[in-house]
């Protein structure tokens, strides 16, 4: 079953393999580094939405001269290792705009291939947080930039990158069913970003939320 965009991101992963030859790194953040990867996130300045000098990243503050990391949430530095895949990925994007249709992981082109990259624990995880007290869950995604939508209990849509937006969507818990939480992509995510870059937002979206509660 043939799908044009995730051969595309496929190729891609195969050509930094053979570039790098990965298998001289011990581990994955030692091989994703600014010194391999800073060069091109730089061409990123004033394109896909990105300013001149900086891009934020759910408070994180990555510098697109020289990799240097701020945690806004923590007030201090940061290793930017989990972020250089997604930066550099986004360099490669194919530009589709933002479709403003929202859908399922399982729904986005391609992800029958690869629907081991999304793991739906991540996010049940911050069904507690608002369910004990949704105002402070509401605080906390606002203080990662994320803004009130009209969906659910309660919802709200993140810019993971400006062209990488997701929807945060929470439903109260009822007689028949517990409460939940429910993460889901702007359909054209898939074309800004792989699908196991796309998959592991849910957990980096996860630990920012407790990081700003």
């Amino acid at each position: 079953m043939a799908d044009d965009i995730l051969e595309y991101w496929l190729a891609l992963a195969r050509e930094i393999g053979a570039k790098l030859n990965i298998e001289e790194f011990d581990t994955s953040s030692e091989m994703w580094s600014w010194d391999n990867f800073g060069e091109a996130i730089g061409t990123l300045r004033n394109r896909l939405g990105i300013g001149e000098v900086k891009v934020d990243i759910l408070g994180y503050e990555v510098d697109l001269k020289t990799g240097e990391t701020y945690d806004r949430l923590r007030n201090q530095s940061a290793n930017p290792s989990k972020l250089i895949p997604h930066l550099y990925y986004y360099t490669k994007a194919k530009d589709e705009g933002i479709s403003g249709e929202w859908v399922k992981f399982n729904s986005l082109s391609g992800s029958w291939a690869c629907r081991f990259s999304y793991d739906e624990q991540d996010v049940n995880a911050l069904a507690e947080a608002f369910s004990k007290d949704s105002a402070k869950a509401a605080e906390a995604m606002k203080k990662i930039g994320a803004t009130p939508a009209d969906y659910g209990d309660m919802a709200f849509e993140i810019s993971f990158l400006p062209m990488v937006k997701v929807l945060l969507v929470y439903e109260d818990a009822d007689e028949e069913f517990p409460a939940s939480v429910r993460l889901l992509y702007d359909k054209n995510s898939i074309y800004y970003l792989p699908h196991e870059m796309l998959g592991n937002i849910s957990w980096i979206l996860v630990s920012r939320v407790f990081a700003a509660v």
